[in-house]
């Protein structure tokens, strides 16, 4: 089976705000592939998604998307390029239409291209063409991350930035939105997540990378990582004594 090709590389990159807050990371992701970004409260995932996208400073190395050099690009330009991104937290318009809301996503389009998008993120996403005329403030928290999860899509992105996307939301719609996601690999999109539910996001991902106090800790095939007694125990609630640590 020939090799998949890499989509986003990151060659010693360290990033942050004010100063570097994650440090030396390198790494390569292939085309239609999910990757998990896990760590503790601090250890910088959102530092670190929020980079490939643009919105912190990159202090050093170089960030590839395509084979291309994009550390210097705006965000808008990386749209362009053919990345997405959905923040953490709620970033729809709650006081808008679902509809209204669809059509802010595909804003940059032009009228024919906007609405083949609307279509398109509708054919995927049934429930919200249920819920066309209704208010997004009024979907329940699922709801509103998989409409944002849509107006991302709109543009057409190769590659799906998601920050925390189950964060606040109940066991129930944290698994429909991890199925959502899971289903994304299936319309050929490549998808890098940072999640705090470790469990959740790697048992739909194909590879993790764990961060710990900005730094690599550990990089794998997912199934590998989540059998792994440091991750058993840091962040699964394992008995130490029982994982052999």
């Amino acid at each position: 089976m020939p090799e998949k090709k890499v989509l986003l590389e990151l060659v010693d990159m360290c990033v942050g705000y004010t100063e570097p807050i994650v440090r030396d990371v390198s790494l390569k992701v292939e085309e239609n592939t999910i990757w998990s970004l896990i760590g503790g409260n601090g250890a910088g995932k959102s530092t670190l998604l929020k980079s490939l996208f643009g919105l912190t400073r990159c202090f050093s190395g170089e960030l590839l998307f395509d084979g291309t050099p994009i550390q210097d690009l705006t965000p808008a330009e990386r749209v362009r390029k053919g990345m997405g991104i959905v923040p953490q937290g709620r970033c729809n318009f709650p006081l808008m239409t679902v509809r209204e809301n669809l059509e802010m996503g595909a804003y940059t389009l032009n009228r024919t291209e906007a609405r083949h998008a609307m279509e398109r993120v509708l054919e995927m996403f049934p429930m919200l063409r249920r819920k066309l005329s209704e208010s997004a403030g009024n979907l329940s928290g699922g709801e509103q991350q998989i409409l944002e999860t849509a107006m991302a899509l709109e543009t057409g992105p190769r590659l799906l930035l998601l920050d925390e996307p189950s964060l606040g939301l109940s066991p129930k719609m944290q698994q429909e939105v991890f199925e959502t996601v899971k289903s994304l690999r299936g319309e050929g999109l490549t998808v890098v997540m940072a999640e705090q539910n470790v469990l959740g996001s790697l048992m739909i991902s194909d590879r993790a990378f764990v961060l710990d106090l900005g730094t690599k800790l550990m990089e794998g095939l997912a199934r590998e990582v989540l059998e792994d007694p440091k991750i058993k125990v840091a962040f699964l609630g394992a008995d130490p004594a029982e994982v052999g640590e």
